[in-house]
């Protein structure tokens, strides 16, 4: 990996996000910040408590109907130290786990079968397969279940929630190519988006130029 990549890799992963969807406890009063809305379960929300803990908890104790967007700015008003240094650190866990999945599929589309001696084939009902890691993660050999068409890199939530996290979903984007990928590896990697108030509220995102990130999932 070359340096700019990994300047450009850790600025943007310590970067705290200049928005983030909050809820406020029913009971308490406290204020959690959300992470994921569906978490494990139908019914709960993967947020952030004020201990700086992130759990999976029923949607029933937080004034569903009223969450709000807190400004970066607005951080240290509304939110614990903890809290502060949970989002820093789960943004820049998705960041790596992003990266490594990245350097994983380059390393095994990099690999020539002319460069090596050839190999056993797998026996009879083995899972083994040549240049496979994670059949779960290899999503561009799978038929997506929802598909969309647009001249720029969209998400829309309706379209991606009720996905399950193996589930594929395609975006054919004009001039670039088909973005394929898991909900599971969109949550990974694209977690910025579903923490923005964008998404939250207007349930779309768009891109105004292919970030990054997205090229290790666009095939032609």
């Amino acid at each position: 990996m070359d340096l700019i990549r990994i300047f450009t890799l850790r600025t943007l992963a310590m970067a705290l996000p200049q928005t983030v969807e909050a809820l406020v406890n029913e009971r308490t009063g406290k204020f959690f910040v959300v992470l994921e809305w569906g978490g494990s379960d139908e019914g709960k929300v993967k947020v952030i408590n004020p201990n700086g803990d992130v759990l999976d908890v029923p949607t029933v104790i937080f004034k569903v109907d009223d969450p709000r967007t807190i400004d970066q700015s607005k951080f240290s008003e509304v939110f614990t130290p903890p809290q502060i240094s949970k989002i820093e650190t789960w943004q820049t866990e998705q960041y790596a786990e992003a990266e490594r999945q990245r350097l994983q599929k380059a390393a095994r589309s990099s690999q020539s079968p002319s460069s090596k001696s050839p190999s056993p084939k797998p026996r009879a009902g083995s899972s083994r397969r040549e240049g496979l890691i994670d059949r779960n993660q290899v999503s561009s050999n799978r038929r997506p279940t929802v598909q969309w068409s647009s001249e720029s890199l969209v998400f829309y939530r309706h379209k991606i929630e009720n996905l399950k996290p193996n589930d594929v979903f395609a975006i054919v984007i004009e001039g670039h190519g088909t973005l394929q990928m898991t909900k599971a590896e969109f949550q990974r990697t694209f977690n910025n988006i579903i923490m923005s108030s964008e998404y939250r509220s207007q349930g779309i995102y768009r891109y105004s130029e292919m970030p990054e990130e997205a090229w290790p999932f666009i095939r032609k």
